[in-house]
């Protein structure tokens, strides 16, 4: 008797298997087209995620975080199982024990999987800022690259001219609640050019592991599963503002990087209030100005084996570091700046994310190797995100900046 209900046990276990394996080729399938994920993400994501998110902002803490935890305990219990499993497989109870505890976790793992394909994984797939292959352009001059630098530094000193700054050199910023906010209201604004950007927004969450996230260099991340959006402890006022933004626009449904990217800084830029400006045009100039710089150097470069121009092959002095830039401004112009103020309120941010990070207490500082596992992890997942998103990693902003300012205009 007891065997036959074993076999229908099995039996009912396999079939929902096979049924859940059935769901996720299927709801997957519809992802290889990415006009169809362009649809999915304009007409029915929204309604998922609003629905989702509102419940889920009623916790005061990230559930979705938590659930991660449940789901990692569960792997390494079964990790430890499994070698008792050698010792033990002669006590029935264990046994069946563990062939329960792990078609639960099997039945568990495939429903995390099933939710992540229409919360992640179709609108991952739909294309860039949803438009399509509009066939833009890919090269630009680098005329055109240094009047958006300029561009953004002119926007980054004007905001920080209109930020006050007291007579003892404090500057106030707002609270972490306000930022989220504010940064909340810049991104449904930008809806009016980018419509997925309109409605709901769920408050931005504190990760319970931001020490960890810290270590990892990572700001923040979105739950697809519970679309709760989720930021560091540990950052700075204007760096929050960029963050939550950018974490709002993985939110609505942008989830590649280069996008994100381009919503948050764009959404910052236009806003009324200078402290959200100076973040985006900061952001925006960094981005742009190292792009500048290269290539730059490669044209330098190019002059140089030319011999169209003699430049100092070492600068190890404060002479040829200016002949070097002699030379430099000569060829190119002058390199567009952000004022010291500009660097002085940034500055001022900074200070407020290191007293935030001397009040907490970090047990890892004195667990060394746990510290070391942590950097190693990250490395790993930053080579594994690159692997998977290639050009449209954070830097690939660059190229949408570009696009968006001279081709879309």
């Amino acid at each position: 008797m007891d065997d036959k209900k074993e076999k229908k046990h099995i039996s009912s276990y396999l079939k929902t298997v096979l049924i859940m394996t059935a769901a996720i080729i299927i709801l997957s399938l519809p992802a290889l087209s990415s006009d169809f994920c362009d649809w999915y993400n304009d007409n029915i994501y929204g309604i998922l995620c609003d629905a989702i998110s509102h419940v889920t902002a009623l916790f005061p803490f990230a559930v979705g975080e938590i659930m991660m935890y449940i789901g990692a305990l569960m792997l390494v219990a079964a990790v430890i199982m499994l070698p008792l499993l050698i010792f033990l497989h002669k006590k029935t109870g264990y046994r069946r024990f563990c062939g329960t505890y792990f078609k639960t976790l099997s039945i568990v793992l495939l429903s995390v999987i099933l939710v992540y394909i229409p919360t992640w994984f179709i609108p991952f797939n739909g294309s860039i800022l949803g438009q399509g292959n509009p066939g833009l352009r890919t090269e630009y001059s680098l005329d055109e690259v240094r009047a958006l630098v300029q561009y953004c530094a002119d926007g980054a000193n004007a905001a920080a001219e209109e930020i006050y700054i007291a007579e003892d050199g404090t500057v106030e910023f707002y609270s972490p609640e306000k930022i989220s906010e504010m940064a909340a209201d810049a991104m449904r604004d930008l809806g009016s050019e980018f419509g997925r950007l309109k409605g709901y927004y769920p408050p931005v969450k504190v990760a319970i592991c931001s020490d960890i996230l810290d270590r990892m260099n990572i700001g923040g991340y979105n739950y697809p599963f519970t679309m709760e959006p989720t930021h560091n402890r540990y950052v700075s006022p204007l760096f929050q503002a960029l963050l939550d933004s950018h974490e709002y626009a993985h939110h609505k449904g942008y989830y590649q990087e280069n996008e994100a990217n381009l919503l948050s800084e764009l959404a910052l830029t236009k806003s009324d209030d200078p402290y959200l400006r100076l973040a985006g045009y900061y952001e925006m100039y960094e981005y742009l100005y190292f792009e500048l710089i290269d290539n730059e150097t490669v044209v330098l470069d190019q002059m140089i084996a030319a011999g169209e121009v003699t430049y100092p092959e070492k600068i190890n002095s404060k002479e040829t570091a200016r002949e070097a830039m002699r030379i430099w401004e000569e060829i190119f112009g002058p390199e567009p700046e952000l004022s010291d103020r500009v660097y002085y309120i940034h500055e001022a941010g900074q200070q407020v994310e290191q007293q935030i990070y001397e009040e907490d207490e970090h047990v890892i500082d004195d667990m060394p190797a746990v510290d070391e596992l942590i950097s190693d992890t990250a490395s790993q997942g930053w080579k594994i995100q690159g692997d998977i998103i290639q050009e449209n990693t954070y830097s690939g902003v660059v190229l949408l900046l570009l696009q968006y300012f001279y081709e879309n205009k």
